[in-house]
């Protein structure tokens, strides 16, 4: 086994521990409030499992982790044997959840410190052994059973075909490296030897073989001797083989384990050789070498003592697990992964791409067929014709003139020779024998050309049928490949929440509260490389809810709520997006206690805190150091958890929001975009241009007429399911500038059936009319890459089959806005404004020493109707305004080369011809002291890198505002 295998049979055990210790925490929390057939399912349910972290841990070496595991298996034992499980006692839980901690912890550092006994492995051992002492003090002792001698009993027949079949491999890589061994690779032998060790160590824990273990002991002892060289490791190596070939030949006879003492030799011993083992080399003794002490055998040490059990007992031969071949494994960089999934979703594109040339091309051999069908009937009749105007001119004739008429008709088309000259079938009347001219053998060739193509066009049918076929196999086996590749990338997302009941516990505990968390979509499947970004704000929002959320006992009491509040967590899939969503049945968010904290940090004036929303100022909770809380406890008030939140979120792309109702509770919802989503969408047409809506986010797709249309003030209601929702106009949601035909759009609202979308969200449900339904297809989601912002009612794109860009809608986003609260302009006769000319449209100057940035927000003001004026720092900003620059808002940079942001500012101000211009900064730097400092130097507004470009352009129109007035 070289290093590669053990790397990776260490992080098997290291997943697999986790798995284990996850279990055994799971357990003993449900089992506070399980029933008493539940507990006893959960405490056999732990017993396996340290029984199983045990053996794992000695069959790779790591004893302290065996040991503790082993010392945990028998408090399990206390819980299943003398325990009243019907009265367990909270504390024995917390005891035991304690022994959980410590072995994990054992079990971390054992595999950092390659099983080395550290302080603080020794005082977690002492820990847990401790709580088994507790256990054992309050439930009594038991005596102690009596542990069979594997080693002096006849040899189980499990026990007989591990040492006949798998052992002699392992005897065999132990002679390879001593006879292979030399001055140069001593080191690496060395490793080798120790890699040998651990396995046979392993092996003699699992199997109860003591004595084996003390032979392997003494290579341990060998290889770990300062002063080692290669004479005395083959030598004293030699040795130890021949007593693992003695030890393992009466094993196999039945025997226990009786080793003479043996004087290691220089070369290999006579001893029973293991087929295909390598003979080492006879290497000569040095005359003044000092010879090796012998190797003697102390006697193994008792076992630990297990606690007698009632169940009936096991032979041993059930007990000793039967080797199972490994199936082999290898290691693959994520980036790679990740490039192979992209790949993955270029040939779904490719696919459809496929499948619309495959419908295009089914469509022209229908087209030729008919046209065939149209030919094959022209030139039947242009024969047809033929032969009746060469009739009928012969029956119309007397006597001759019939042929001189015909005579005539083949002056104009002459007679085609036949291989003989036409004189010798003159004395044949017309009827006798046919006479063809060219104008019939045109004919002729078009109706043969029409039967030629008609073959091919029936080949072109065949070859589109085998194209269709092989289109349907390459979808199934692209759904396939698709499935197969995400399943490397993605885990339960039980794996971001389960820590968090005993989080929710400890806080229970600590600060008298009666909390029930609710775990919903446990097993819907997030990418892996999510994780860590989760946990934190996973941890903060359970917290948070916690604290400022969820009220004493006695308060929820007195409003008319249970004792007991409730922290929801749940995970979906929606529209190619993850919505995690942490809800509370707690006091609700004031927002009019966010406004007086905003006025009191002086974050805004009081005239500008009147003006935020209730989503403005939901936003100041993710400021750093902003804290709703007056005094600072362990769990809140020093104003970082929401800040943790946010700028986790931030690095995978993803976005949180809030949504709260006063003494109702509160809801943060988390958006993460999935690694790569191939989702069924329905395509739309308004606008003159065609939308993805997810179909997932469709629950209804209806036909109403304009009379079914109610209006209640300026909004139309469409009465849908026992209850009237908002009926919006597609267009009306979406605000972007898209380069179209000079031709209005269509009012969707006048047509005589119209076509509405009833959307679900988290925000609840809207009905959306649109122009027309064109089809539902398979799209992959692309979002957005860095450095562009998520433009809002947008999650996206997908590329269509003719290689067209097409807008993804955000569901969540349109329903929950504030503008679909607006009427229908078609409908209530509102007044659409008209956007400001390029004369008309204030002038904003943007200052950034990154070109990307100016060039990034350049485009998002223009596309706005805004005018721009870039500069690259503050010296420049500054020459534009002397020079005569007229603008009405300054976005400006903190950071830059000659004058940086806080001197432009300052200059800014101290100028009376340039003091009224509003000033924004935006900027990377998030801390309170650089926004206060430039609060204190008369900037209007305050962003951070990277800027939400829907709350930018939101907040411009109020700046400028301020400038007019």
């Amino acid at each position: 086994m070289n290093d590669d295998d053990l790397n990776e049979l260490i992080d098997a055990f290291t997943a697999e521990c986790e798995e284990f210790l996850q279990s055994m925490e799971t357990n003993l929390l449900a089992m506070e409030s399980a029933g008493l057939k539940e507990r006893q399912a959960a405490v056999k349910e732990m017993f396996r499992a340290a029984h199983s972290i045990k053996g794992a841990g000695s069959m790779l070496g790591f004893q302290n982790v065996s040991v503790a595991a082993h010392t945990l298996e028998d408090c399990f034992v206390i819980l299943r044997d003398r325990t009243d499980l019907s009265a367990l006692e909270p504390t024995t839980v917390s005891v035991l959840l304690q022994g959980v901690d410590a072995l994990k912890k054992i079990t971390i550092e054992s595999v950092q410190h390659s099983d080395v006994t550290t302080p603080d492995q020794t005082e977690n051992l002492e820990a847990i052994a401790q709580i088994f002492a507790q256990l054992q003090a309050k439930y009594g002792k038991s005596e102690p059973a009596p542990v069979p001698a594997v080693s002096q009993s006849a040899a189980p027949e499990t026990l007989k075909q591990i040492f006949e079949h798998q052992v002699p491999a392992l005897f065999n890589r132990l002679e390879t490296e001593l006879s292979q061994a030399s001055e140069a690779d001593l080191a690496k032998s060395v490793t080798a030897l120790n890699q040998v060790y651990y396995q046979l160590s392993g092996l003699a824990g699992m199997l109860l073989l003591p004595e084996f273990g003390e032979i392997a002991a003494a290579l341990r002892a060998l290889i770990d001797s300062p002063d080692l060289t290669l004479q005395r490791l083959q030598s004293e190596g030699w040795a130890i083989a021949q007593n693992l070939q003695i030890a393992r030949q009466q094993i196999l006879e039945g025997r226990a384990i009786d080793l003479p003492e043996i004087s290691p030799s220089p070369t290999p011993p006579d001893s029973p050789r293991l087929p295909d083992s390598p003979t080492p080399p006879d290497s000569p003794r040095l005359p003044d070498s000092p010879t090796p002490p012998e190797i003697s055998l102390s006697p193994s040490p008792t076992p630990p003592e297990i606690s007698p059990s009632p169940s009936p007992t096991v032979p041993p031969s059930s007990t000793l697990p039967v080797p199972n071949p490994q199936r082999p494994t290898i290691r693959v960089d994520l980036e790679r992964l990740t490039e192979l999934v992209n790949l993955v979703g270029e040939l779904v594109i490719n696919r459809t791409n496929l499948e619309l040339q495959e419908s295009e091309l089914r469509g022209e051999v229908k087209r030729i067929r008919r046209n065939i069908v149209d030919l094959s009937q022209f030139g039947g009749q242009l024969r047809e014709e033929y032969d009746r105007l060469s009739f009928a001119e012969w029956r119309g004739g007397n006597g001759n003139s019939g042929l001189g008429k015909l005579a005539a008709a083949e002056t104009e088309f002459p007679t085609i020779a036949n291989g003989k000259s036409s004189p010798a079938h003159a004395h044949f009347d017309i009827l006798e024998m046919d006479r063809y001219t060219e104008f019939h053998s045109t004919a002729a060739e078009v109706i043969e050309t029409a039967q030629a193509i008609s073959h091919s066009a029936t080949k072109l049918d065949t070859l589109a049928m085998k194209f269709e076929r092989s289109t349907d196999q390459l979808r199934r086996i692209t759904e396939q490949l698709r499935s197969r590749v995400m399943q490397l990338r993605v885990v339960s997302f039980s794996r971001a929440v389960d820590h968090l009941p005993r989080a929710l516990r400890e806080m229970c505990l600590t600060y008298d509260k009666e909390v029930n968390l609710l775990l919903v979509g446990r097993d819907t499947k997030i990418d892996e490389s999510l994780l860590d970004a989760l946990r934190d704000p996973l941890i903060h929002l359970v917290r948070n809810a916690f604290d400022h959320g969820i009220e004493m006992p006695e308060v929820r009491k007195a409003s008319g709520k249970p004792a007991s509040g409730q922290i929801e967590i749940e995970a979906r899939h929606q529209g190619g997006q993850t919505i995690i969503t942490v809800a509370d049945d707690g006091r609700g968010i004031d927002p009019e206690m966010i406004r007086r904290k905003v006025v009191t940090k002086g974050l805004a004036t009081e005239e500008q805190a009147q003006e935020f929303s209730i989503a403005e100022l939901y936003d100041f909770l993710f400021w750093s150091g902003f804290s709703t809380t007056e005094g600072v406890s362990d769990l809140s008030g020093r104003g970082v958890g929401l800040d943790v939140v946010r700028t986790n979120l931030r690095t995978v792309r993803g976005s949180v929001k809030v949504d709260s109702r006063l003494g109702k509770g509160t809801s943060f919802i988390i958006k993460l975009p999935l690694l790569l989503s191939i989702t069924d969408a329905l395509m739309v047409r308004t606008d003159h241009n065609k939308i993805a809506v997810p179909l997932d986010a469709v629950e209804e797709i209806l036909h109403i007429k304009a009379s079914e249309v109610h209006i209640a003030g300026n909004q139309p209601m469409l009465w849908w399911r026992e209850e009237f929702i908002r009926l919006v106009r597609m267009q009306d949601l979406l605000e972007y500038s898209v380069v179209g035909p000079d031709a209005p759009s269509p009012d969707p609202l006048t047509q005589d059936e119209i076509p509405v979308l009833v959307l679900a969200s988290t925000e609840g449900m809207l009905a959306v009319a649109v122009e027309r339904l064109i089809g539902q297809q398979e799209i992959v989601v692309k979002p957005l890459p860095p450095p562009l912002s998520k433009p809002r009612g947008v999650l996206g794109t997908t590329i269509l089959g003719d290689g067209r860009v097409v807008n993804i809608l955000d569901v969540d986003d349109l329903v929950g806005q504030p503008g679909v609260n607006s009427s229908i302009a078609a409908v209530s006769g509102k007044v659409q404004e008209i956007p400001p000319s390029s004369s008309q449209s204030p002038q904003i100057l943007v200052v950034d020493d990154s070109y990307t940035i100016r060039q990034l927000l350049s485009l998002t003001l223009t596309r706005a109707r805004y005018r721009v004026v870039q500069a690259k720092d503050g010296v420049d900003a500054l020459e534009k305004l002397q020079n005569g620059l007229d603008c009405s808002l300054a976005i400006v940079d903190i950071e830059m080369p000659r004058m940086d942001g806080f001197e432009l500012l300052r200059s800014i101000r101290s100028t009376e011809r340039f003091a009224k211009i509003p000033v924004a900064m935006l900027t990377s730097r998030s801390g309170e002291k650089h926004r206060q400092m430039a609060m204190e130097l008369g900037a209007n507004q305050y962003f951070t890198k990277p800027y939400s470009e829907a709350q930018l352009l939101q907040a411009i129109p109020k700046l400028i505002h301020q400038s007019i007035i």
